[in-house]
């Protein structure tokens, strides 16, 4: 605990400076939480100095900015605004961490014991993926909360006792999960199987009463947290992008292809023909619904031109699958990598070994075999997007404790050297990867890059405030610094990387790939009264590549600066 707290304090004390260069989303939360914080209507989250005056609606969640403004609130009666926005930027996904750390800590040590509890809350604590890619203090995205649900949803599903209060928790948890996004929806699909899996694989009346408590709660809870953020005129609206009829429409048929099943469970005595009416009832279900499920089958980018769908797919690294993320970013990927291959491994060994015993099953060996569904889910994902890797974070370091202790209890056992030594080796991998991957440091490809440093000067606060020199006016900026200008200074912008606006997304793409003539007859069309350039980025297009290096043109000003990194140009009308 003491580690964490120590490391949000030092990463706070710097976040004003390098906020804007945070990922987009986080920049883009904080606004969203200004707005609301300033009058911006509950039901109401669109960012109206994006594409001013309409402005892009957002598919976020309010019950977020509930949280964030919280804190915000009460230290802006002490502190400037800009420092109890920093102040709740530090504190918000800390607590989110802390409350992660006891939920591993508890919840293993219930389920597993002590000592797979402490090496879990090490992992936890240790490992990038869970202590720096959603937790570190500017982390504003809803992705810590989801990985926090998921820690839910996933002991509720392996509590030795108490089915009611472990269902309302799971159900609630996975609820919640969608109502501030649909990342998680495989996971608590997942989750949501393997409760029905136990209830008709190891039937009693515990299972049942955990999977009716869970499957209730779902579904009114989604419901309430759909209604509570949804505007009653938008409720027939598709909304694929978040909670809306059509992922209630998945909850129904899921709660129903679950539990009529087991409901039947005296005359369908035999598990698999409870889970093949599940599978029938769910088919059914689906025909039902499909008037309202086929509009999203193309996805969130369906509508959006395919020329920018294309620069999605080539562009959004995290948006590959974990094999093309690994091309650009495999030191990133073995240390994300490398805890949840070696404990999926060493816990299916562990787990198969068991069944293949003579002695029964305990509970602990039941709980291991369901989180391994939970990390298969998890697996099969990243095969599908990179980004999904945060599914396996919820899992993975449990897993991890499980397999460490056993293979030390082995040792202790036998005083087996060997057993001894793989004891170490598993744990440092599980643990500590990057310590245990650098050894291979010179062999791996180094993920830092120059583009990434020149992002990053570009968008630290003092340079972006340079721009508060000029007058207000609206500029075009790559896709990567929109929300950061936004943040930053008083101008409006036109580009951010949020689908729900083909405008906004053309507006960071297209220009910055075409030549000086192509390019200048887009501007124009736009109401762009200013051109954003930053210095020695590594834009696309040969043309905006030139002004990034001192080129300059004709339908182009150049505006003079107080600042050596942004490049600034009026745009001249014809």
């Amino acid at each position: 605990m003491l580690i964490i707290i120590v490391k949000a304090g030092v990463d706070g004390m710097k976040l004003g400076q390098g906020f804007a260069s945070f990922g987009n989303d986080d920049v883009m939360r904080m606004l969203s939480v200004r707005d609301w914080v300033a009058g911006q209507g509950w039901y109401d989250v669109a960012q109206y100095r994006l594409l001013p005056p309409e402005g892009v609606p957002l598919h976020w969640s309010r019950y977020i900015d509930v949280g964030i403004a919280a804190l915000i609130v009460p230290f802006s009666l002490i502190f400037p605004m800009d420092v109890a926005e920093m102040v709740a930027a530090t504190l918000w996904p800390t607590l989110i961490m802390i409350i992660h750390v006891l939920a591993v800590a508890f919840g293993t040590q219930r389920v597993f014991g002590r000592v797979p509890a402490c090496f879990a809350v090490l992992c936890v604590t240790l490992w990038p993926l869970t202590a720096d890619l959603h937790s570190r203090a500017g982390q504003l995205d809803h992705h810590n909360v989801q990985l926090l649900m998921m820690v839910f949803l996933a002991f509720a599903a392996i509590w030795p006792s108490r089915p009611v209060g472990a269902g309302v928790v799971g159900g609630i948890a996975a609820a919640f999960s969608l109502a501030v996004g649909l990342e998680a929806l495989p996971f608590i699909v997942g989750g949501g199987l393997a409760i029905f899996m136990r209830a008709i694989f190891l039937p009693s009346l515990q299972t049942r009463i955990l999977l009716f408590t869970f499957c209730t709660t779902l579904c009114f809870g989604s419901i309430l947290l759909w209604t509570g953020q949804t505007l009653p005129a938008m409720w027939m609206q598709q909304a694929c992008d978040r909670l809306g009829v059509q992922t209630l429409s998945l909850v129904a048929i899921a709660v129903v292809a679950t539990v009529l099943p087991t409901l039947a469970h005296r005359r369908l005595k035999d598990a698999w023909m409870q889970m093949g009416a599940a599978v029938v009832l769910t088919c059914i279900g689906v025909v039902v619904a499909w008037p309202v499920l086929s509009g999203c089958l193309a996805g969130p980018y369906g509508a959006l031109p395919e020329i920018i769908q294309e620069a999605i797919r080539n562009d959004i690294t995290e948006a590959k699958p974990v094999f093309v993320y690994a091309q650009s970013h495999l030191t990133l990927t073995l240390v994300f990598m490398l805890p949840v291959i070696v404990s999926f491994l060493a816990g299916s060994i562990l787990w198969l070994s068991s069944c293949i015993s003579p002695r029964p099953q305990d509970d602990q060996n039941h709980a291991l075999g369901i989180l391994l569904i939970f990390c298969t889910v998890g697996i099969l994902m990243v095969f599908v997007q990179m980004r999904t890797v945060i599914i396996l974070a919820s899992v993975v370091p449990v897993i991890g404790g499980v397999v460490v202790w056993r293979l030390l209890n082995s040792y202790f056992e036998k005083r087996d050297l060997t057993q001894g030594l793989l004891a170490i080796a598993v744990a440092a991998m599980i643990v500590t990867p990057v310590q245990a991957l650098s050894p291979l440091g010179p062999l791996l490809v180094q993920d830092t890059s120059e583009t990434r440093v020149s992002r990053i000067n570009c968008l630290e606060q003092a340079s972006l405030t340079a721009l508060n020199d000029v007058p207000p006016g609206v500029i075009l900026t790559h896709l990567n610094f929109g929300p950061g200008l936004i943040w930053a200074t008083h101008h409006d912008g036109l580009s951010a990387p949020y689908h729900r606006s083909a405008a906004a997304m053309s507006n960071g793409i297209l220009p910055f790939r075409m030549e000086s003539a192509e390019m200048a007859d887009y501007v124009r069309a736009t109401p762009a009264t200013h051109l954003l350039i930053c210095r020695g980025y590594n834009y696309e297009g040969d043309f905006a590549d030139t002004l990034a290096n001192g080129g300059s043109a004709d339908w182009l000003r150049p505006v003079p600066l107080d600042d050596d990194i942004q490049i600034l140009f009026e745009v001249l009308r014809e």
